[in-house]
């Protein structure tokens, strides 16, 4: 883990912009409640976020992935992209292979506000409150990653503790049918 950490090629610095664990009072232009939808979460520790200048594109990923075959294998570390972004730009995060949280949760809510950028903000709730009260509590200025059916979504920083189990993901609004294929997506853009 030590050479991973000393590539400077690859590793620019700790990125400090990106996904924040929303939850509470949340300022949107339209709110659809959803239901029927279940989703398998998953949350593991962040070891960093690996930086290419702020975030990457799409583009960059072959020739990153390129430099990334040739480091030594960690069977405890494994690292990927998170989903594009409405703007194209995605995060490279070197995470723990054990999850700290593995559990099917209820979709409550999709919505669209603005400072995402044509992102689409899913928010969930996790049965066992307390135990993701005690994962952000131990985790304030940490990034956890969270997928999705197994899919890396984001790697939000934990700005504070949340007792309510609450947590949410953003999906671009033209992968958010992958997601939520019942979604009607053109209500909640009104």
């Amino acid at each position: 883990m030590k050479r991973l950490l000393k590539l400077p090629a690859l590793l620019v610095g700790i990125a400090l912009a990106g996904t924040t664990i929303s939850y509470g009072n949340t300022s949107t232009t339209k709110t659809e409640k959803v239901e029927g939808t279940e989703w398998n979460v998953t949350v593991k520790k962040v070891i960093q976020i690996l930086d290419g200048n702020g975030q990457y594109t799409v583009a960059d990923t072959a020739r990153v992935n390129k430099g990334l075959n040739e480091l030594p294998h960690n069977p405890n570390i494994s690292i990927g992209w998170t989903i594009p972004g409405a703007d194209d730009k995605i995060w490279l995060v070197a995470y723990e292979n054990e999850p700290i949280l593995n559990e099917k949760v209820k979709v409550t809510e999709a919505n669209s506000i603005p400072s995402y950028g044509g992102d689409i903000q899913v928010a969930f709730k996790f049965a066992d409150a307390k135990k993701w009260e005690t994962i952000t509590q131990e985790n304030i200025g940490k990034r956890l990653a969270v997928f999705v059916n197994g899919q890396l979504m984001n790697a939000p920083q934990v700005n504070s503790e949340i007792t309510s189990g609450s947590c949410s993901v953003s999906i671009p609004a033209d992968k958010i049918h992958e997601y939520l294929p019942n979604l009607d997506l053109e209500k909640l853009k009104q």
